[in-house]
Formats: C-alpha cells, sequence, structure tokens
C-alpha cells in the first residue's frame, strides 16, 4: 500500500451567495486592496489516504468529498494528491 496526502478545497458554487467572500471583499478594499474582487470563502481539509495506487487514491478522495465534505448543490471542490515517502 502507498500513502497519499490529501488536499481538498470547498468553495461555493458560482451563482451562490458568499456572505464571507463579501465581508472580506469588502474588509480588502476599504484596506486599500481595490483591485481585489470576487472573492469566494470556503474550507480547507487535508488527509492521509492508503491506496494500491494513485487512482484507486483518487477514488478514494472523491467518494469521500461526494459523501460527506461537499454540499454538491451549493459547493464545488478541487483535490491535489501528493505522494508520500
Amino acid at each position: 500500500m502507498s500513502r497519499y496526502k490529501a488536499e481538498v478545497t470547498v468553495i461555493p458554487k458560482d451563482g451562490v451567495l458568499d456572505i464571507q467572500g463579501k465581508a472580506v471583499e469588502r474588509t480588502l478594499v476599504s484596506n486599500g486592496y481595490e483591485s481585489v474582487g470576487e472573492v469566494r470563502v470556503g474550507r480547507f481539509i487535508r488527509f492521509v489516504v492508503e491506496a494500491g495506487d494513485e487512482s484507486s487514491a483518487s477514488d478514494i478522495v472523491r467518494a469521500a468529498a461526494d459523501d460527506l465534505l461537499v454540499n454538491d448543490l451549493v459547493e464545488s471542490c478541487t483535490f491535489i494528491l501528493e505522494p508520500l515517502p
């Protein structure tokens, strides 16, 4: 079995109201960062997966995201896998 570090990023889908993102955007702009816009605030989840190969690890991460980590009605996710020594 190989070990992989999974880093999952979950953010609200485009078109879904992101109150936290709007608050962060207003604060950034009011503090001089006028060029910042379209801020989205989400979650970052990191965990280790044991699997036979990278494809199997990817399947496990995708299943975990679909089952437990993401509300697919209002959120989307991306993830990165990195082999561990």
